[in-house]
Parts: C-alpha cells; sequence; structure tokens
C-alpha cells in the first residue's frame, strides 16, 4: 500500500505536468523530491525482505536438499564405455578478474572429500594468480579469455582431462557439498549430465532448458529430455568418449551459443543428457535472477538511458521484479 500510494502521487505530478497545469520548475523540483522519499521508502522495505531472506536461507536449502533426494534422476544413461580411469577432472576456465570466486570455487572442490587419486582440478585462461599451488594445472590461455573465446579454454582442459568425467565449470559456481557423492551414486549412468543450478537468491539458473528462437526456457525437473534442450556452458558434466569425436567450437566468443551449438551436435548424434537433481551448483553471481521461466541478467543502474535526476535506479532496488 505503501508503494502504491507513492506512485500515485508520482503518477498525479507527470499529469500535471503533461497536462500543462503545473508551474515548470516548482512541479519538477516536487517531482523530485517525491520520487526520492519513494526511493527511500522502497529501500527500508527491500533491505527488511533481504534480512527475511538471509534469517530463513538455511530453511530453504534444507527444504532443496529434501527436494533433490525426493525427484529421481531422469532415464537416460550412457551409449558408450569409458576408456579413461574413473574419477573427476574439474575443467574451469578464468579470465582473471575474479580470483576471490575462483578461490572459493576450489575450496568447494576441495571439500566433497575425494581420494587425492580419483581428481584433479584443472584451470585455463588468465591462470598466473595460482603459481602452481596445491597441484592444480594451470593452462594459461591469456588470449583467449580476452577474446572471450570460451569453447577453445575448455577444448584445452577436455582434451588434458586425466579421469572419465570431465566436469566443465566457470569460476563463479560452486558445488554443493554432497555434489560428488550424488554424482556416483547414480544408477544407469550417463553420456552428459547437468544438475539443480541456483543463483544466489536460490532462484534457478539455466539447469533443465529448452532453447526455442534463440531463448532460454527453464523446464519442469518432471520433463524427460528432449533435443531442444542444451546444457550451459557454465557447469556440465561429459564422459571422456564424447570428446573423441566432438568439441566446443574454438573460434565463438562471448554471448555466441557455444555451449548450445555443442550441446545440439552431441544430440543430434544420439548422446544424451541425464537430469541429476541433488548434483547442485551454485552461479554466484548477484546479478541473475530467475523471471518466470526465464533467467534475467541485471544491468547496473548507472548504464541506464535515463535522466538521472529521475531514475529510481530500480534494478539495484528491486531486482526480483525488474531487468
Amino acid at each position: 500500500m505503501l508503494l502504491k500510494n507513492g506512485f500515485g502521487k508520482v503518477q498525479s505530478f507527470f499529469h500535471k505536468i503533461m497536462s500543462g497545469n503545473g508551474n515548470g520548475n516548482g512541479d519538477m523540483e516536487l517531482l523530485k523530491q517525491e520520487i526520492e522519499i519513494l526511493r527511500n521508502e522502497m529501500q527500508d522495505n527491500i533491505a527488511a525482505i533481504h534480512r527475511l531472506e538471509i534469517l530463513t536461507l538455511s530453511s530453504r536449502m534444507d527444504l532443496l536438499g529434501a527436494f533433490g533426494k525426493a525427484l529421481p534422476p531422469t532415464v537416460p544413461g550412457r551409449t558408450r564405455r569409458s576408456h579413461k580411469p574413473q574419477g573427476f577432472s574439474f575443467g574451469i576456465i578464468t579470465n582473471g578478474m575474479r580470483p576471490e570466486k575462483l578461490a572459493k570455487l576450489i575450496d568447494s572442490i576441495k571439500f566433497q572429500k575425494l581420494y587425492p587419486d580419483y581428481y584433479e582440478i584443472m584451470v585455463a585462461g588468465c591462470t598466473s594468480d595460482l603459481n602452481g599451488s596445491d597441484g592444480i594445472r594451470a593452462f594459461p590461455m591469456e588470449d583467449a579469455a580476452h577474446q572471450g573465446r570460451l569453447g577453445a579454454m575448455r577444448n584445452v582442459l577436455a582434451e588434458s582431462a586425466r579421469f572419465n568425467k570431465f566436469v566443465c565449470l566457470d569460476d563463479d559456481f560452486l558445488l554443493h557439498p554432497n555434489w560428488a557423492e550424488s554424482v556416483n551414486d547414480v544408477k544407469g549412468n550417463f553420456d552428459v549430465a547437468t544438475g539443480i543450478i541456483l543463483n544466489p537468491d536460490i532462484s534457478r539458473y539455466c539447469d533443465w532448458v529448452n532453447i526455442i528462437e534463440n531463448y532460454t526456457f527453464l523446464r519442469t525437473y518432471d520433463q524427460t529430455f528432449d533435443k531442444c534442450q542444451y546444457v550451459t556452458g557454465g557447469y556440465g558434466i561429459y564422459k571422456d568418449y564424447i570428446f573423441d569425436e566432438h568439441s566446443w567450437n574454438d573460434d565463438l566468443g562471448f554471448y555466441q551459443g557455444e555451449d548450445v551449438s555443442f550441446s545440439r551436435r552431441l544430440f543430434d548424434a544420439g548422446y544424451q543428457l541425464k537430469f541429476i537433481p541433488k548434483a547442485i551448483v551454485m552461479h554466484d553471481d548477484e546479478r541473475y535472477r530467475q523471471k518466470g521461466y526465464g533467467v534475467v541478467r541485471l544491468k547496473p543502474a548507472d548504464r541506464r538511458v535515463v535522466d538521472p535526476n529521475l531514475s529510481m535506479k530500480m534494478e539495484k532496488l528491486c531486482p526480483r521484479t525488474l531487468t
């Protein structure tokens, strides 16, 4: 009601100005004051919502874990047999701009309690900060990272992987503490797999999705696999034999759909995608939100093409409802 009344005041001022019933600069100043009052009220309200979310986060995560246990993996299995040793090769790409996020991802992998001879961590891109620490295999590819050639970096990692399950990751993802256990518990095996992907607000990222006319649509988790789906490049689990014949497009750059292209070629070749609900990861980027059956990326308020004196910077204040 508070927001409704505030918007009503602003609308009435706009009506007066547009109809010529106002007194010019005086009404404009009053309008600015009303907007600032409304903006402060909205900040207080949204701060209260955020406090509530923090208080309920643990309970919501527990509910999500229970949901993942109750929802069985989808039916598709593997089509061929692996030729590399059993284990996980975690392949991470990074542009070096978010070292703190990369460090958190590496920690989340180490928290999986895997035997040292059952996994490896590889990083491609801008790797100068790693300095060969903790046995991480670094693949310097600064040019590819700066040019946004994500597929080129992933191909190098996949080809160098020592184990039969290649886990493709961007540097801003985090693994659930029980992630590895969930993947190893899957019965029926798989060619390609994905799981629940969360945004920091616990809404959905691009996990179980269709691509239709270049638009991404979130599917309900009970829907079975079809060839209109794709696996986001930020997170996917691929068996070793896939890379005997297929690879990402080396030349595609940022937002040119290298993951969609790769997925379509795999599925057209007969490989199957399994959904593992308990293999939960988080896309650790506050700019992304679920909006209906889609996922939106928020634009910084200072990039809006609006008079800065009148802008309420809604993207910062109300990221759940505006793109």
